[in-house]
């Protein structure tokens, strides 16, 4: 009997991981809960304390006393490339000489990963920047280019393309659950995050 519009920010990658098959859950458990997804970007605490969203789905966890998350799952990150065109690199030296895309939210904010790995000394030359994951498969058909994301991009955006080990150290990427402390006691919000924490299971390392 629940009759309203749950609105989650979501960026791609854990807008086509999670919210079709929770959206198949709504539609039998709850159908008339209607589900609005918008761009999580760089997520911060006002986007829950001004009600913009009641639940958020990130790797970057806004600060704030009032802020409740919970680690869904973590993922691993992987290198994928068009297998017509080139092998995947081997080595750290082949990894390097190439040519890469990647991802970065406005207005200028990059991938943690590509951070983590700038800070280690580790640098490569990017070719291309594109504003969310599910810009890179276009750019890399037919090219060289490599894009050093999420496995599980390969269940959906990046499902054409070929992928292999990362041949540089890498940190795992963990995905979390964000809402308001004023939402935490409600138990129409509770199956909501459990529904979530469910769908999230499987992908949990």
């Amino acid at each position: 009997q629940w009759h309203t519009t749950i609105t989650i920010a979501a960026n791609d990658f854990q807008r086509d991981a999670l919210l079709p098959t929770l959206m198949q859950r709504l539609r039998l458990a709850a159908p008339g809960l209607r589900l609005r997804v918008i761009p999580s970007d760089v997520p911060t605490p006002d986007m829950l304390r001004q009600q913009h969203c009641q639940l958020i789905i990130s790797p970057r966890p806004p600060e704030g006393a009032d802020i409740l998350q919970k680690r869904l799952f973590a993922d691993h990150y992987r290198v994928f490339y068009d297998p017509a065109v080139r092998d995947a690199p081997a080595t750290a030296k082949d990894y390097l000489a190439a040519e890469h895309i990647t991802v970065v939210y406005a207005p200028n904010r990059p991938l943690d990963l590509d951070a983590t790995l700038l800070r280690q000394g580790i640098e490569r030359r990017f070719a291309v920047q594109v504003p969310g994951f599910s810009g890179l498969p276009t750019f890399m058909t037919g090219t060289p280019l490599l894009a050093t994301v999420p496995g599980l991009l390969a269940r959906h955006l990046m499902r054409d393309l070929a992928s292999a080990p990362v041949p540089v150290p890498c940190p795992e990427m963990p995905m979390y659950l964000i809402w308001h402390q004023r939402h935490h006691q409600d138990p129409a919000h509770q199956w909501l995050r459990r529904q979530l924490e469910a769908i999230a299971q499987p992908l949990a390392s």
